[in-house]
């Protein structure tokens, strides 16, 4: 039963910092800042490889993504640890389980974004576009139907991987409940803030992944002439 209370007293705790964090600080325009840098810095990924000599998008998306990924959760800690005020959190009081109280009750994840959209795509039984080097290309419309579906999908699942305030809100907790913890001496099994984010996190990255790799071996298949996306397009609307 002390273990219980114990454990009442600690949700208690989350509920009304979770409140105060609310009240204090716009964690969906957090949530939005922090998906611009790390699609910026991916940009920035994306441009390097390129130069370095990879051909190959699917290879190019995927290394991408990767790095992102690993970007995103560094600056989601960091915005987390400058989002935790010392000064709050120490303030509030937790029972002081002692050094015997060792429990398995994990920390319950918040709630998941879900959900993503299908826009209308063109059909037609054979596209012909012309490369920049003038030779004619045929790009049956499995391609385009292929192309259109993966970067439909890979956006939103890049939207809802970086984007989403549920994942800040998530790993803050974990960090100022690192320092209640240590204050009151409180042994309670928690998952930390690195699996907090990454539970709210790999079905997104495992749908973005997904979609990246498919749109860039589309594009290296039936577009060998394409080395990014906008000139994927541009071919297939038949320009330059």
């Amino acid at each position: 039963m002390k273990v219980l209370s114990n454990w009442r007293s600690v949700r208690l705790w989350e509920s009304v910092y979770e409140r105060d964090l609310r009240r204090r600080h716009s964690l969906r325009a957090y949530g939005i800042a922090i998906g611009i840098v790390t699609l910026l810095l991916m940009w920035g990924v994306a441009e390097l490889v390129r130069h370095l000599g990879t051909h190959s998008l699917a290879v190019r998306y995927a290394f991408t993504l990767g790095v992102g990924y690993v970007a995103y959760l560094l600056i989601l800690r960091w915005w987390a640890q400058r989002l935790v005020d010392d000064r709050t959190v120490l303030n509030v009081d937790l029972p002081d389980a002692g050094t015997g109280l060792d429990t398995d009750t994990s920390y319950a994840s918040l709630a998941r974004a879900d959900g993503t959209g299908l826009g209308d795509l063109p059909g037609g039984s054979l596209d012909f576009a012309t490369a920049d080097d003038g030779t004619l290309i045929v790009v049956p419309v499995i391609a385009i139907f292929l192309i259109g579906i993966a970067v439909v999908l890979g956006a939103g699942w890049l939207v809802m991987l970086f984007f989403s305030s549920d994942v800040l809100l998530a790993v803050t907790l974990e960090v100022a409940f690192s320092y209640v913890a240590a204050r009151a001496t409180l042994r309670l099994a928690r998952a930390g803030w690195l699996s907090a984010a990454v539970k709210l996190t790999w079905k997104p990255l495992l749908g973005a992944v997904v979609c990246a790799i498919v749109l860039g071996a589309a594009i290296d298949v039936f577009l060998p002439a394409a080395t990014t996306l906008p000139q994927a397009v541009r071919i297939m609307l038949g320009g330059k």
